[in-house]
C-alpha cells in the first residue's frame, strides 16, 4: 500500500500563537500558528524556520497569512501531498482530520525521510529473496559437478549473456540434454537474449533467426506454465521452431517468471539416453527458472530503486514545475560560491527576483496561464545568464539568481538589467497576450553580508524596495534600508490590530458650491491614531493596508461610519451627500455591491446622499468590468465620482461609457494656477470635457482666491481644500454644517 502523509509527519513541530515570536532560530523546527489558544484555538496556518529567518522581528500572524492554508487529510498519500506542495509553493502542509483538529505537519523533508524508510524496507525484501535464493542454492549444493556450475552462474546479482551460456549448458549438461536455451524477453516482448547449447556450429549457421516465441514455446509464456512431451511432433503447436533447428523427439520447456512477471523460458530437447524427460528433470529446470528469476527479479528491483533515488534526489533539489533548482540546491551552491569567494579573493551576488503583478494574472486568467509564465520567465531569464551562475525558483513568483564570481558591483546590476529586457516582450500564452516584469534587489558577498542567510535577506530587503520605487526596477542594498524595512514591519504589525483597539477615525472635509458656498457635501477621509506609533499619517499606512490586504476591512469599517454619520446629518436637519474613497482591492471583490447595500441598510442613509469615489487608474486597468460594476452600484442609487482625473492613463473616449456623476480635478493640476501655463491648459480643458458629458466637476486642493476665481471663471462647479476648510472631526463638521444652514459663512 501507498504510504499516508500520517506516517510522515515531522518530528519537530512546535504549537505557537499568532501573535508570538520566535525567539530563538532552529532550523528543525517547524511551527503550527494558532489564534487564541494553541489547543482549543482555530488553526492559521503554518511557519518554517526559513520563514524565521527571513523575517525574524515578525510575529507568526505575519509570517502564516501571505500563503493560503494549507491541510490535507491524514490518508492522503504523499504523491498527491507532493502535488499540493508544489501547486501551491509551499514546504509545509498541515495535517487536519475530518472534525478540523491539527494533528501535525508534513514537510519535504519528513516526506522524504518517510520515502528513504519505505526504500530501506524494500531493500530488506530483496534480501529476503536472497535468502530465499541461499535455500534454493543449498538445495543444488547436492547435486553433480554441473549443478554447481548452476550455483556459480546463480551467484552472480546480474545475469549476463556468458553467465546465461555457462548456465544451459550446465542444466543440459545435468539433465543429459541434446539441445537447449534460454530466451529472455525485453519489455516489449521480444527476445533480448538468446544462447543456446548442443547444436553444432554448422547447424547454428543454418538457423536464421533465433525461435519467435511461437507454437509450444509460445504456450510456455502465455499460458506461464510447464510443457513435457515424449513426442513433439504429434503436437500440433509444434510449430516455432527455426529451419536450421536440428530435430527433436522430446521437450521439455518452462517460464522464467517470478509474481506474474515473465522475464523469458528455458527449453531442452531429446536426452541423451533417448528417454523422455520426468517429473524430477520438469522440478529440477522449475527451481533453477525460479530461481534465475529471483536474480532478474531483483535487478529489477535494483533498477526501480535506482529510478526512485533519482527521482526523489530530483525532487529535493529541483522545482517540480520550472525545473529549476530549488530552495535547498541554492543554499548548497551559495554556500559553495561564498567559500570559493573566500579563497580566491573575489565577489559574489545574490540578485532576489519578485514578478510584479502577478498575482492578478492568476486571479484573472487562472493558476494554468499563471504556471506557465513562470515557466516562460524562467526560460527567458536563464537565456541571459553566464555559464556558472544559478537561476532558483524560491516558490511562488520569486527567484533568485547567484552570481559566484563578480569583479564588481556593476556586473550584477548589468544581469539585473539584462533580466528586466528579457521580459519585456510580451509573453503569448494560448491565447493571451501576458506582460510579465519584475522588482529586483541585489546584495553582494562579502561587502552586504557575511553570510547566506543575511545575502538573501538584504536581496530580499532591496527587492522591497525597488518594489515600492515602481515596476521594472532593481535596488542594490543599503544598510539604512534595514532599519527602514523594520519600521515597516512594526506599522504592518500594528496596523493588524488597529480595527480591533479602535484606533481609526474619520475625519470629514467639506465640499462647497463655488457660486453659492454651500456646503454639499462630504468627503471622509480616514486617520489613524495608533496606541504604540502615535498619529499616523495616511501616506504611510494606506499603501501597506493595501499590499498588506488590510485595506479590505478598514474600507468597509470607513464605509459604514461615513453612512452612520451622513444619517446622523440627515436626522439633525443639515443631511448633505457623504464621499468615500474605494481602494481598487475593494472595487475587484465581488461583493462590492453587497458591502454597500449593507452599509445603507444598518445606517438607514438615502443611496442619493452617499458618493463613492474611485481613482481613474483602477477605472481604466479593466474597462469592461469597471463599466459592469459602476452600472450595478449606480442602479442602487449611490452616486459615482472620478477621483483625481487626469494623473492616471485616462483615455477621454472611456468618459462616456462609465457611468459617472463627478469628476474630481487632481490638486496637482489646481496647485500651480493661475501661474502655470500648463496647469491652466490642462484644467480648462478638463472642465470642458467634462461639461460635454454633464458631468459635476469639483477641483480638490483649492488654497487661494485665484484660484477660486479662476475656477469660477472656468465653470468649475465646487470645490474642496483649505481655503474653505481643513478636514474635521465629526463634530466640528456637525457644527460648521449647523452654521452654513443659518446662512453663516463656512470656516477657513
Amino acid at each position: 500500500m501507498p504510504l499516508k502523509i500520517v506516517d510522515c509527519l515531522a518530528p519537530k513541530v512546535e504549537r505557537v500563537l499568532e501573535e508570538d515570536r520566535a525567539l530563538h532560530h532552529r532550523p528543525e523546527v517547524l511551527y503550527a500558528v494558532f489564534k487564541e489558544s494553541i489547543t482549543q484555538g482555530p488553526f492559521c496556518g503554518m511557519v518554517t524556520a526559513q520563514d524565521v529567518a527571513l523575517h525574524p522581528d515578525w510575529i507568526f500572524a505575519d509570517l502564516s497569512e501571505h500563503r493560503p492554508v494549507v491541510a490535507l487529510p491524514p490518508n492522503t498519500v504523499i504523491d498527491d501531498a507532493l502535488a499540493l506542495m508544489n501547486d501551491h509553493g509551499c514546504e509545509v502542509v498541515a495535517v487536519m482530520d475530518g472534525a478540523g483538529q491539527f494533528l501535525g505537519a508534513v514537510s519535504r523533508t519528513s516526506l522524504l525521510h518517510a520515502l528513504l524508510h519505505e526504500t530501506k524496507r524494500m531493500y530488506e525484501l530483496i534480501e529476503k529473496d536472497n535468502q530465499q535464493l541461499s535455500a534454493w542454492s543449498l538445495r543444488l549444493s547436492s547435486l553433480s559437478e554441473a549443478s554447481s556450475t548452476l550455483l556459480k552462474v546463480l551467484a552472480h546479482s546480474a545475469i549476463e549473456s556468458d553467465l546465461l551460456q555457462t548456465g544451459i549448458e550446465a542444466l543440459a549438461s545435468l539433465l543429459q540434454a541434446r539441445y537447449g536455451a534460454i530466451g529472455i524477453l525485453s519489455e516489449a516482448g521480444g527476445l533480448k537474449e538468446f544462447v543456446y547449447t548442443g547444436i553444432p556450429p554448422e547447424s547454428a549457421k543454418r538457423i536464421d533467426h533465433p525461435p519467435e516465441g511461437k507454437g509450444l514455446l509460445g504456450a510456455v509464456i502465455r499460458e506461464n506454465s510447464a510443457i513435457r512431451i515424449e513426442h513433439i511432433t504429434q503436437d500440433p503447436r509444434s510449430s516455432g521452431f527455426p529451419p536450421g533447428h536440428p530435430p527433436m523427439t522430446t521437450l521439455l520447456a518452462v517460464p522464467i517468471s517470478h509474481l506474474g512477471h515473465i522475464y523469458g523460458r528455458i527449453y531442452l530437447t531429446d536426452k541423451v539416453d533417448g528417454t523422455p524427460f520426468t517429473t524430477n528433470d520438469e522440478s529440477l529446470t522449475l527451481n533453477f527458472a525460479n530461481t534465475l528469476s529471483l536474480v532478474l527479479d531483483k535487478a529489477r528491483e535494483i533498477k526501480q530503486i535506482r529510478h526512485q533515488q533519482q527521482q526523489l534526489d530530483y525532487m529535493a533539489h529541483f522545482d517540480a514545475l520550472t525545473e529549476l533548482p530549488n530552495r535547498g540546491l541554492l543554499s548548497d551552491r551559495i554556500t559553495q560560491a561564498m567559500a570559493q569567494a573566500q579563497r580566491q579573493q573575489h565577489k559574489a551576488a545574490a540578485l532576489f527576483i519578485d514578478l510584479d503583478n502577478f498575482k492578478h494574472v492568476n486571479d484573472s486568467l487562472g493558476h494554468a496561464i499563471g504556471d506557465r509564465l513562470l515557466q516562460a520567465v524562467s526560460r527567458r531569464m536563464l537565456q541571459v545568464l553566464r555559464e556558472g551562475d544559478t537561476l532558483a525558483r524560491l516558490g511562488g513568483d520569486e527567484f533568485v539568481i547567484l552570481l559566484p564570481i563578480i569583479n564588481e558591483e556593476q556586473d550584477a546590476a548589468t544581469v539585473a538589467q539584462k533580466v528586466l529586457s528579457a521580459l519585456e516582450p510580451s509573453f503569448d500564452l494560448e491565447t493571451h497576450e501576458v506582460y510579465a516584469s519584475a522588482s529586483i534587489g541585489i546584495s553582494v558577498f562579502p561587502t552586504d553580508a557575511p553570510n547566506m542567510d543575511a545575502l538573501l535577506a538584504h536581496a530580499d530587503t532591496a527587492m522591497y524596495h525597488a518594489k515600492s520605487q515602481g515596476k521594472s526596477h532593481y535596488q542594490f542594498f543599503a544598510p539604512n534600508m534595514a532599519h527602514t524595512t523594520q519600521k515597516v514591519l512594526k506599522i504592518e504589525s500594528c496596523l493588524r490590530h488597529a480595527l480591533k483597539r479602535n484606533e481609526f477615525l474619520l475625519h470629514y472635509q467639506p465640499q462647497v458650491k463655488i457660486d453659492s458656498q454651500k456646503i454639499v457635501g462630504m468627503e471622509a477621509l480616514l486617520r489613524w491614531n495608533s496606541e504604540e506609533l502615535g498619529q499616523m499619517s495616511p501616506i504611510d499606512f494606506i499603501p501597506l493596508a493595501e499590499a498588506s490586504g488590510q485595506i479590505i476591512p478598514i474600507g468597509e469599517w470607513v464605509l459604514q461610519q461615513a453612512c452612520v454619520q451622513g444619517k446622523k446629518w440627515l436626522d439633525a436637519g443639515v443631511g448633505v451627500r457623504v464621499a468615500v474613497n474605494l481602494s481598487v482591492h475593494q472595487f475587484q471583490r465581488d461583493t462590492l455591491r453587497e458591502t454597500v447595500m449593507q452599509a445603507l441598510r444598518a445606517s438607514g442613509l438615502p443611496p442619493t446622499l452617499l458618493e463613492l469615489e474611485i481613482t481613474e487608474s483602477v477605472l481604466m486597468e479593466n474597462v469592461e468590468a469597471a463599466v459592469t460594476t459602476l452600472e450595478q452600484i449606480k442602479g442602487l442609487g449611490v452616486r459615482i465620482s472620478m477621483d483625481d482625473f487626469g494623473t492616471g492613463y485616462s483615455s477621454l473616449s472611456y468618459l462616456q461609457r462609465l457611468p459617472l456623476n463627478t469628476l474630481k480635478i487632481d490638486q496637482s493640476f489646481v496647485r500651480n494656477i493661475p501661474e502655470n501655463p500648463n496647469d491652466i491648459a490642462i484644467v480648462a480643458a478638463i472642465i470642458a470635457m467634462a461639461s460635454q458629458f454633464n458631468l459635476e466637476i469639483i477641483a480638490e486642493g483649492v488654497e487661494t482666491n485665484d484660484q477660486m476665481e479662476f475656477l469660477r471663471a472656468h465653470g468649475c462647479h465646487c470645490l474642496q481644500g483649505y481655503y474653505f476648510s481643513h478636514p474635521l472631526t465629526p463634530n466640528d463638521a456637525t457644527n460648521l454644517l449647523a452654521q452654513a444652514a443659518q446662512n453663516m459663512p463656512p470656516m477657513r
